[in-house]
């Protein structure tokens, strides 16, 4: 009877280390510094900054073509100033 007991107890203190020990990975796994990933932009796509001049033959006159200017949206009214309400506050 005492080995059955011993045994539980030795049980018990096994488990308390192996939840101990998860709840420390999980703490150190969550709240660890994580690398900084640095980007190469020449890694993506090359740029040489140099601009490639294209000439088409209708520029002209789409230039001189008067553009479709969008209408203005219409201005908000104020409200009428109520003259009444302060009157009357003077007068009392």
């Amino acid at each position: 009877m005492k080995l059955n007991k011993i045994l539980k107890i030795i049980g018990a203190i096994v488990a308390v280390a192996g939840l101990a020990a998860a709840v420390y990975f999980a703490v150190k796994k969550l709240t660890a510094k994580k690398p900084v990933d640095y980007f190469d932009d020449n890694d993506f796509f090359e740029c040489d900054n140099e601009l490639e001049v294209v000439e088409a033959e209708n520029a002209a006159a789409a230039d001189e073509a008067p553009a479709e200017q969008p209408k203005a949206a219409p201005k908000a009214k104020k409200a009428p100033a109520k003259k009444a309400k302060t009157e009357e506050a003077k007068a009392e």
